[in-house]
């Protein structure tokens, strides 16, 4: 190489190093524009509320060219040796570990543990005074309630979780460490607040939460598209001012990725029903479910709260009931069932159950397999009607391989059967919805329906009284004569027995049937032999027997037992 090449390669490399070192000034002074308009802008002309008095320089409270902490990004401030408590799951997947990266580096302010102007080399001449972060921006050590920092994202963590966006396909505004590593710079880019809090991404509908999570059914759910409004009423559903409308809040209608209610799985409200109720109280969604919980009789969701997991399996799960387990929020619709429909509907669409076989299915196709998930794989716990069958498991009972049953998982048994309201047939099927509903439901109303809570016991749509002895009436029948004819049933002729034992013996319809179905007898017969409160009922005959024998027809038997002090032994029917 002569002199001249010599020359000429090294004015070259002169001249990019110059080029380089131009665009970095540039890029640079770029960053400290946007930089000055934040509230990260901590000197005294900063717009946020918290600045310092003395003089100081833009980047120094986290930046500088000298003595600076070694670790990365020329860090100015110290990093304390603090253990925080971290983000815990049972259903999540990653490993997170104590802070790292640029999240030790953000909690260097945001822990609230070190003064805001403690930092290693101070602008010259100035005496900062700031004191620690406080107010919403202060996570504290206590990082539990927190979104998970310091873990790896990589394609084999979201092959693991099943709910997660492979990271090669993360959208470019999502910023991952080179490690590969999520720190809060993923969601935060701390240098310019095009979007509120730092977001890197609008968060509108969700948009930076889905980024990462994938959640099925999520994008069509009604969650996700209500353009429903909180009309002010009670306590904000979500951080205000927020957006005006359920789905563009979307995921933080129910969570908060800082400082949640309850830690696990980032749940906005401390109370586990109010992650529900605060929108479904008629100040966001259109019915107002939450009343319904305060009636008499209603589902215990106030009790074993956060016992439920998503990940549950319904045979060895703790016995609880929440809102999730007959609603799963990520898919529910708004899509009304079909009058009389036995299959699940909008707002019940991917939730567990049981079949009537017994099996676990993880999307319920119909509406029974939802209830039988908590009422069909063991006996009850609570006091109830001691039968001469002594299950009270309702799988059992509504089993289609039973001599009777109500027509719940299939048709009846009985084609011949008469005195039924002219709506329903012996080819009718009903859902558990027919009798266990909210007593004030309508149709047409405004009134939610479900088993949510009813002024009746049972959760009952309306009232059967099944203590013994009962006066007969239409009011404390109604549920029974809702589907079966009064006058037909009690006609003195064609009615018998039903008029001598209702009528003149004041026995009540449960003393001699079960409504959900008997694994003995034909017409839904099993003999009550205590009430809910243990007062004996039907016991057995001077002969020592206590048996229902059918008669040839339909219609007809002969039983052997003792009751209101009436020996049969036998009586013919």
């Amino acid at each position: 190489m002569n002199a001249r090449q010599s020359r000429e390669r090294s004015v070259g490399r002169g001249g990019r190093w110059l080029a380089g070192l131009l665009l970095m000034s540039v890029s640079l002074a770029v960053l400290a524009g946007n930089l000055a308009l934040t509230k990260h802008n901590l000197t005294p002309s900063g717009p946020g509320p918290v600045k310092e008095t003395a003089r100081s320089g833009l980047c120094v409270f986290c930046h500088t060219p000298h003595h600076a902490q070694a670790t990365r990004a020329l860090w100015n401030r110290n990093l304390p040796g603090i253990t925080y408590q971290l983000y815990q799951s049972p259903t999540m997947k990653a490993q997170p570990g104590q802070p790292t990266g640029a999240s030790r580096l953000c909690l260097s302010c945001h822990d609230g543990v070190l003064a805001l102007g403690s930092v290693r080399m101070p602008t010259p001449g100035s005496q900062f005074t700031l004191g620690p972060l406080t107010g919403p921006g202060s996570l504290g050590t206590n990082l539990s309630d927190d979104h998970p920092v310091s873990i790896t994202y990589d394609s084999a963590l979201a092959a693991l979780q099943g709910q997660l966006v492979d990271p090669v396909t993360l959208p470019p505004a999502i910023h991952l460490d080179q490690n590969g590593q999520l720190q809060c710079t993923a969601c935060h880019d701390p240098h310019e607040e095009i979007n509120p809090d730092f977001l890197r991404m609008d968060d509108r509908y969700g948009n930076l939460c889905t980024a990462c999570h994938q959640i099925p059914f999520w994008r069509g759910s009604i969650h996700a598209t209500s353009t429903q409004t909180w009309t002010g009423a009670g306590t904000p559903p979500w951080p205000q001012p927020g957006f005006p409308t359920v789905g563009e809040n979307a995921c933080l209608s129910c969570h908060r990725p800082h400082g949640a209610g309850h830690p696990q799985w980032l749940m906005s409200q401390m109370d586990e029903p109010s992650n529900c109720t605060l929108c479904h109280d008629g100040t966001a969604a259109q019915k107002d479910v939450a009343t319904e919980f305060l009636k008499p009789f209603h589902h215990p969701i106030e009790s074993a709260q956060w016992t439920h997991r998503p990940d549950e399996d319904p045979v060895t799960m703790v016995r609880h009931v929440t809102c999730a387990d007959c609603h799963n929020p990520h898919a529910a619709t708004a899509s009304p069932s079909a009058p009389g429909a036995l299959t699940v509907g909008g707002s019940q669409q991917q939730v567990s159950g049981v079949s009537i076989a017994g099996a676990v299915v993880q999307a319920a196709t119909y509406k029974y397999e939802i209830c039988l998930k908590c009422h069909g794989l063991q006996e009850p716990s609570t006091p109830g009607i001691l039968r001469q069958d002594a299950t009270r498991n309702i799988r059992l009972r509504l089993d289609p391989a039973n001599p009777s049953y109500h027509p719940v998982a299939a048709i009846g048994k009985n084609p011949t059967i008469t005195g039924l309201d002219p709506k329903y047939t012996s080819a009718s099927q009903i859902g558990c919805i027919d009798c266990h509903d909210n007593d004030t439901w309508t149709a047409g109303g405004t009134q939610p329906r479900g088993p949510h809570g009813s002024n009746f016991r049972y959760l009952l749509a309306q009232q059967y009284q099944a203590d013994d002895p009962v006066v007969e009436s239409y009011a404390n029948y109604a549920l029974c004569y809702k589907c079966h004819d009064r006058a037909t049933l009690l006609n003195s002729t064609t009615g018998f027995p039903h008029n001598r034992h209702l009528v003149l013996d004041q026995a009540s319809c449960a003393a001699c049937h079960d409504a959900h179905g008997s694994r003995n007898n034909r017409a839904l017969v099993d003999f009550m032999l205590r009430t809910r409160a243990g007062l004996p009922v039907v016991t057995p005959s001077s002969s020592g027997l206590l048996k229902f024998v059918p008669g040839a027809t339909r219609g007809h038997g002969t039983c052997y037992l003792t009751c209101h002090g009436h020996d049969h032994n036998p009586s013919v029917y």
